[in-house]
C-alpha cells in the first residue's frame, strides 16, 4: 500500500505543484485564529491564577504574633503606670508623703496623724478669720499666741532631718501641732461666748 502511495504522489505531482490554495482560504484561517483567540475561558489552557487578597482578610500568624507582642508592651507599661499612680496617692493619702517628707524620713507611721493634725490646724485658723471678720483687734490677738506656737513648729522642724534624736523631736512637734489645735478651739469658744452676749444685750435693749 505504501508503495501504490509513493507511486500516485510520483505520477500526480504536476497536479499538485499546479495547486495554490485561493486567498479566501487564508482569510478563513486567520479569521478562525481570531476568534479562537477571544473564545472564552475554555479555548486555551486552564492556568491557575494566583489568588487575590481579599480585603479585610485576616494576616499571617507569625504578623498577628508581632503585633500583639508589641500591644501587650504597651499595655504592660500602661498597667505599671498606673499602679505607681495608684501606689503614690495612696501612700501620700496614709502617710503624707508629699505634705511631710521630713517626717516620712524619719517614722512613716507618724506622718498621717502629721497631715491630720496639720489640716485641722489650717481649717480652724481659717473659721477664726471668718469668726473675727468684724473684729480684726481680737483676731490680731489671738493670732500673735498661735504664730508663737507656729514659729516653735518651723524650728523643730528646719532640725529634723540632722538631730540625732528624730524620734524625741517628732513627738515634740506632734505636740505643738495639739497644742494649737487646743487653742484654737478655746478661742473659737470665746468668740463663741463673745456673740452670744452680744446677742443677748441685743434682745434686752429690744
Amino acid at each position: 500500500m505504501k508503495k501504490n502511495l509513493e507511486r500516485f504522489v510520483r505520477d500526480n505531482r504536476e497536479d499538485f505543484d499546479a495547486f495554490e490554495p485561493s486567498g479566501d482560504l487564508w482569510a478563513r484561517i486567520e479569521t478562525g485564529l481570531a476568534t479562537d483567540t477571544t473564545a472564552g475561558p475554555f479555548s486555551g489552557p486552564i492556568v491557575p491564577e494566583a489568588p487575590m487578597p481579599r480585603p479585610g482578610k485576616e494576616k499571617p500568624f507569625g504578623s498577628r504574633f508581632a503585633i500583639w507582642r508589641g500591644l501587650d508592651w504597651r499595655v504592660a507599661a500602661s498597667v505599671a503606670v498606673l499602679l505607681l499612680a495608684g501606689a503614690f496617692f495612696y501612700a501620700n493619702h496614709r502617710y503624707g508623703v508629699t505634705e511631710q517628707p521630713e517626717v516620712v524620713a524619719v517614722n512613716p507611721s507618724y506622718a498621717r496623724e502629721f497631715v491630720q493634725y496639720t489640716r485641722l490646724v489650717d481649717l480652724k485658723r481659717e473659721e477664726l478669720k471668718q469668726m473675727t471678720a468684724s473684729n480684726p483687734e481680737l483676731y490680731k490677738t489671738f493670732a500673735k499666741d498661735l504664730d508663737r506656737l507656729e514659729r516653735n513648729y518651723q524650728t523643730l522642724k528646719a532640725d529634723l532631718p540632722e538631730n540625732p534624736n528624730q524620734e524625741v523631736l517628732v513627738q515634740a512637734m506632734i505636740q505643738n501641732l495639739q497644742l494649737q489645735i487646743d487653742l484654737l478651739n478655746e478661742q473659737l469658744r470665746v468668740i463663741q461666748r463673745i456673740k452670744q452676749q452680744s446677742q443677748n444685750t441685743d434682745e434686752h435693749l429690744i
